[in-house]
């Protein structure tokens, strides 16, 4: 498995500046904005993890409200109109609830507010909030966004952008970040290109031409990230501090879907990451959608350091090179792998888990209920239609009863 050029060690600061053209512009609030038409929210809850600690009292913390979902994990896919899986019809902006967050706030306007006027996917932007703000229904369009305060919440708002090689969106907040119902893309499409809004991503390369795309969003600094009913797309990773003790990143309910330029070698391909150093965690990943093509992972945690509680349950996986990576040594502790659908639905280059890493029994790991979801004409060739409900073991292999090691 090939490395990424690019990493983020837990806790790290990284700086990486790069020549910007005609400087940032300052961002001011203006009377312009962007219309769309909303769809009816269908926002699905993600359960709990087994590895989430105490509820934390902190607002960003707080669960978004929940509704009944149709469908059921194994029949269900994204975009099929169940809004079982995180899909179109619940995440991004445009469908944000009332109260996302338990913040208080109102739900999604029928409009964003552009941030500033004069903005540009060829200049970059430069934000500065008071620590502990809420920014809602704001539109960023920039080369690139680098975000400046601590403890800061976004709902409800729009990153757009072309930088191909670098940070759509850059953060600089020393505890805590936290996006929800946003939306990530490149400012040059409404939808991902080769998706019809019928799939969970276009099964055919190459998607967002690499001229035209993103490739990060990056925390600079020590902020654990909260991501919660985000839609994002066209880029190649999310390069984010994992967690620290007590204080876990946390990814729930979003739809990580089609991934820039997978027809070349120009970008590492990674959904949750890339995690480089190892010596990681934790993580809470619950009740999202990884799915894309690609040539590395969707769980992108790709050391030889030790990572430890990481919880990546109730997940809908499909393609990717091996879309889980727990590691490059079996050294990890206290994992938990639970409860996903791992999905032919997409080709894949390998297999679904790096190596059979996953933790092991002796080091407080558990691998369980996870099951394999396969239909006549999917287009992983790796399983056939007689697999499906099948048990996926840590060796890639499906079998017709749990893993029990």
């Amino acid at each position: 498995m090939r490395l990424p050029m690019r990493w983020l060690a837990v806790g790290a600061v990284v700086a990486i500046v790069i020549g910007a053209g005609a400087g940032y512009l300052t961002a001011h609030d203006s009377g312009s904005d962007i219309r769309v038409a909303a769809a009816p929210d269908a926002d699905p809850s993600g359960s709990a993890s087994p590895l989430d600690p105490s509820p934390s009292t902190s607002a960003s913390a707080a669960p978004s409200p929940s509704v009944t979902k149709q469908g059921s994990a194994l029949a269900s896919r994204p975009n099929d109109g169940t809004g079982y899986w995180p899909d179109f019809s619940n995440t991004g902006y445009a469908h944000t609830p009332a109260n996302a967050g338990g913040l208080g706030k109102g739900g999604y306007p029928g409009k964003l507010k552009d941030h500033a006027s004069g903005m540009s996917a060829a200049k970059p932007l430069r934000l500065e909030f008071p620590d502990n703000s809420v920014i809602t229904f704001q539109r960023f369009l920039a080369l690139k966004v680098t975000i400046y305060g601590d403890n800061l919440t976004f709902i409800g708002c729009l990153f757009e952008g072309t930088i191909p090689n670098d940070n759509l969106v850059q953060i600089y907040a020393d505890t805590a970040i936290t996006f929800r119902y946003s939306t990530f893309k490149p400012n040059s499409y409404a939808r991902p290109p080769g998706n019809n809004g019928k799939v969970s991503s276009a099964p055919n390369p190459p998607g967002t031409p690499f001229d035209k795309s993103w490739q990060l969003v990056t925390t600079m600094k020590g902020a654990v990230a909260t991501m919660d009913h985000n839609d994002i797309w066209g880029n190649a990773g999310l390069e984010m501090t994992t967690g620290r003790p007590g204080k876990p990143s946390r990814w729930t309910n979003n739809y990580l879907h089609d991934l820039a330029d997978t027809s070349h070698d120009e970008y590492h391909h990674d959904g949750i990451g890339p995690q480089s150093e190892g010596d990681g965690g934790p993580m809470i990943v619950d009740h999202n959608t990884i799915a894309s093509l690609g040539n590395t992972n969707g769980l992108a945690l790709q050391g030889t350091g030790v990572y430890d509680h990481v919880s990546f349950t109730n997940n809908y996986v499909s393609g990717w090179g091996y879309a889980v990576c727990i590691g490059t040594r079996n050294n990890a502790t206290n994992i938990t792998v639970t409860g996903n659908v791992f999905s032919a639905e997409l080709s894949q280059l390998y297999g679904f888990n790096y190596g059979g890493i996953w933790g092991g029994r002796s080091r407080g790991s558990t691998w369980r209920n996870n099951r394999l979801q396969v239909r006549a004409g999917d287009d992983n060739s790796h399983f056939k239609a007689s697999d499906n409900g099948k048990y996926l073991w840590p060796s890639n292999s499906a079998k017709s009863t749990d893993y029990t090691g």
